[in-house]
């Protein structure tokens, strides 16, 4: 079980990193797709809260939401202060959508495994 979590931890790790990084750069997006913004955040964020869970960093379902969620507001206020960048409360509302759907999918993994 503890390679499991290790490797999961790594997982973690370069994923928060790759996600920080795209999150910075400069996007040119049409206006059109703006709703696809919306589902990548809502897949980025269903996965993310599927990785920290697994990870086991954090001993309560809660704070991983929490924290999760935290990180999603973090990047939305670090977007607000660069210039091709911008704030989205929409995106916010994708993550946390999307932390409700890993919710929904961590359930289903106790139920399967209740010893993880």
């Amino acid at each position: 079980m503890q390679i499991i979590q290790l490797s999961f931890r790594i997982l973690l790790t370069v994923s928060i990193s790759i996600v920080t990084i795209l999150s910075i750069q400069e996007v040119n997006i049409e206006s059109s797709v703006s709703y696809l913004d919306k589902v990548l955040h809502f897949l980025c964020f269903s996965y993310l809260t599927l990785i920290t869970w697994l990870s086991r960093i954090l001993n309560k379902d809660l704070h991983v939401y929490v924290i999760v969620l935290a990180y999603g507001i973090l990047i939305e206020i670090v977007q607000r202060f660069l210039p091709y960048r911008s704030f989205e409360y929409l995106d916010i509302f994708a993550d946390f959508v999307g932390i409700i759907w890993g919710l929904i999918i961590i359930k289903n993994i106790k139920n399967l495994y209740p010893k993880y």
